[in-house]
């Protein structure tokens, strides 16, 4: 079967045969993958003219033949095809950003035409120099393109650290790496983290990381995002053999800027949620009050006396984590206290260590990743004395109410298990004492396996 373009298919309609004849129909967002808004139909070319030699900017059309027959050029710039149409059961899909020519009618040929949008003049690039300039350009990512990952990275509108090279190479031997880069005219206005794993047969993007998905400039409009989701999905098609796609978006909390573009484009894609976690957060400019559980641990501590304070000497914590993680929950901690020292010194800034000391006695702590809109506790963990004399309680009241008074969210982490169907109640009910409230941490699969024929 002839590979087609990126993001083009042929469509198989239903088809009603009896004595009286043949009938042939179909539906908007189901056999045609969009709510139609306009339908045209084409007759009467003379003989050697040609239709379309255009690209829409935004439209979607499915075409058929119902009379007849012609041939489809279809190019996306990289990849090109010609499909010889002549049956009326059979449609083809042209999406967005796809120079399409139609031409070799036979005499009588009418062929009916279903579109996303209605006319707009200025939705069409006609000339195929312009066209090919301002296609976007897929590029797998190498360790020559690593500064130029990383400046996408600071200067884009929903990234944070964990999706700079620095960080997200750090373990890197334990995943095939398949990150893509996407240009346009020239210009850096995406890249996707993403690995494969072969016995599977999925991309993840990424499995390494809480979360991962599109990185977008600020300059990226809805449309180039929707182009770039389709060359990520016919890559990772046509170069891999993906069947599946597993995709964990950046919570809306990290953004920057406004950047959900790459939800809408899940949504057009078929992609479905797989896994919800819950994470509990303290919107810092509208603070909930504390119920009086967590306060009467605050105030324990205080008639204690412990001192809170931030330092780099993990080697104090990681064990109380460790002790904890392995007794309530038969775990390690992701990260070993190696890795952890490690990533501390790449990013002193983002990754932070607070403690609960007492006499010079580490009680508790928490691991925070810090980014320009969240502080997330990474890792928490109290010893038995520490629970005793609400340590913890006293630490993230002095991170909420100081020393992150001016974050937009502090993120107390997730409380859930098993892809999110399993609520810890006992777990969520300590972080919402703190005035935390449910942002929800997404993951969605997109089913590759979708032939360019259906």
């Amino acid at each position: 079967m002839q590979n087609l373009p990126r993001g083009c298919r042929l469509i198989h309609f239903p088809k009603n045969a009896d004595e009286r004849g043949c009938l042939s129909f179909a539906e908007g967002q189901k056999h045609i993958p969009f709510p139609i808004e306009r339908v045209f139909w084409i007759y009467d070319v003379p003989e050697g003219q040609k239709r379309g030699e255009h690209s829409h900017n935004e439209c979607s059309e499915v075409i058929v033949p119902v009379s007849g027959s012609f041939d489809m050029e279809v190019d996306d710039g990289i990849q090109q095809a010609t499909v010889h149409m002549d049956s009326p059961e059979t449609g083809i899909l042209i999406p967005p950003s796809v120079w399409c020519r139609l031409q070799n009618f036979a005499p009588g040929t009418v062929c009916i035409v279903f579109a996303s949008h209605p006319y707009n003049a200025s939705g069409y690039t006609h000339n195929y120099d312009t066209f090919r300039r301002s296609v976007v350009q897929t590029v797998p990512y190498d360790a020559s393109r690593t500064e130029e990952w990383n400046r996408l990275v600071a200067d884009s509108k929903n990234a944070t650290f964990l999706l700079d090279r620095r960080y997200m190479d750090y373990h890197a031997d334990r995943f095939r790496d398949c990150s893509l880069l996407f240009y346009k005219k020239g210009t850096l206005i995406a890249a996707l983290p993403s690995n494969f794993v072969e016995e599977e047969k999925a991309v993840y993007s990424h499995a390494g990381l809480t979360y991962g998905g599109l990185i977008l400039s600020p300059a990226i409009t809805a449309v180039e995002a929707l182009e770039v989701f389709s060359c990520a999905i016919h890559y990772f098609r046509t170069r891999l053999g993906a069947k599946r796609w597993i995709y964990k978006p950046v919570p809306y909390i990290y953004h920057r800027l406004p950047a959900e573009e790459d939800l809408y484009a899940l949504f057009l894609s078929g992609g479905k949620i797989q896994a919800r976690a819950v994470s509990s957060v303290v919107d810092q400019q509208h603070r909930l009050p504390m119920r009086k559980l967590r306060q009467r641990g605050i105030n324990k501590a205080a008639k204690a006396q412990i001192t809170f304070c931030e330092s780099s000497s993990y080697e104090l914590f990681w064990p109380i984590l460790a002790e904890v993680l392995q007794t309530k929950h038969g775990k390690r901690p992701v990260h070993t206290l190696e890795e952890i020292e490690r990533l501390h010194a790449s990013f002193p800034d983002n990754i932070r260590l607070f403690l609960a000391q007492k006499d010079g006695t580490t009680l508790a702590g928490t691991v925070v990743y810090e980014t320009e809109t969240v502080a997330h506790a990474q890792y928490i963990a109290s010893s038995k004395e520490g629970t005793e004399v609400g340590a913890l309680d006293g630490l993230f009241d002095y991170l909420i109410n100081e020393r992150y008074s001016d974050k937009k969210w502090f993120d107390f982490g997730i409380s859930t298990e098993q892809g999110g169907t399993y609520l810890n109640e006992g777990l969520v009910f300590q972080k919402e004492g703190f005035g935390a409230r449910a942002v929800v941490y997404d993951q969605y699969v997109i089913n590759l396996t979708e032939s360019y024929e259906e």
